[in-house]
């Protein structure tokens, strides 16, 4: 299962003591204004609070980068990807992933809790064996950063044969870290994939591959994101890919934040792509 084909519990709490004093017993004519006093504000444990966690460590823009990071409980995303890319010796095509997430409200762990459904296509190559495969995900951040430890979460995917001439079941478990560092995020990945699908030839049944990347936060709505990723070949005998991707992420309201990106591959294996670009609309309700 290809992450483009077609495709961490964080917490601030801060605390503040307010005491207001009574009144002096006095005499009515006497009497002066109630004054208050107050106990000084406890420092807040972590520069940020859960909430804004999320917002600051989440990812919308066109990228194979994972975040970690839940969405709004109780709610849903829409999420549109719309590509296309270069791959020497192959037509190109447009890819076309559709998903649905869902974050539940209820306790820390359901809160913390992302699930996924998408199914990535191919168009502009004909009938496409796992076409619209439909790929259902688990998204659990176990821990946030909280200043010192960093976001530590895990994506387990699953993918059905329920596309184009379609077969087997392949399975996916991607490991993610995210730490605030200056302006912005870093972020790693580790990703292990078991494919036993036969929609390519000679097919690699185990696979892997790793990312890194960086999200500088212009201002609260505007940012930019760099990644790159190195993985193994889908089939055998293929040499290893190596992609390195540019993408931005704006919010236009509470709802809606489109995100475009860029990519380049960074070697001349059969399946790196040479270059590619696309579009990312996510649309919260």
């Amino acid at each position: 299962m290809s992450d483009r084909s077609l495709a961490p519990v964080g917490f601030a709490v801060v605390v503040s003591l307010l005491v207001l004093a009574g009144f002096s017993p006095a005499r009515a004519q006497d009497a002066q204004p109630p004054a208050a006093a107050e106990t000084p504000t406890a420092p807040a444990e972590n520069a940020f609070s859960l909430d804004d966690l999320a917002h600051q460590q989440s990812i919308d823009s066109y990228t194979l980068l994972e975040d970690g990071q839940p969405g709004e409980p109780g709610h849903f995303e829409l999420q549109f990807d719309l590509g296309w890319q270069t791959t020497s010796g192959e037509r190109d095509p447009v890819l076309f992933a559709p998903e649905l997430k869902f974050t539940p409200d209820g306790n820390d762990f359901l809160r913390n809790m992302k699930l996924t459904l998408v199914a990535p296509m191919e168009f502009g190559l004909g009938r496409v064996n796992g076409n619209a495969d439909a790929e259902f995900g688990w998204q659990q951040r176990w821990l946030p950063d909280d200043g010192t430890w960093p976001t530590l979460a895990t994506l387990a995917e699953i993918r059905i044969p329920s596309g184009y001439h379609s077969s087997g079941v392949d399975g996916t478990f991607t490991g993610i870290v995210a730490k605030e560092l200056g302006p912005g995020t870093l972020y790693f990945n580790a990703f292990a994939i078991t494919a036993n699908g036969h929609n390519t030839d000679d097919l690699r049944h185990f696979q892997w591959g790793l990312r890194a990347g960086y999200k500088w936060r212009i201002n609260d709505d505007l940012a930019l994101t760099t990644a790159y990723e190195h993985r193994v070949s889908e089939e055998e005998r293929h040499g290893d890919l190596n992609v390195l991707e540019v993408s931005g992420q704006w919010r236009i309201n509470e709802q809606i934040t489109i995100g475009p990106g860029v990519f380049i591959g960074l070697d001349d294996n059969e399946e790196t792509p040479n270059f590619g670009a696309g579009l990312r609309l996510t649309w919260s309700f």
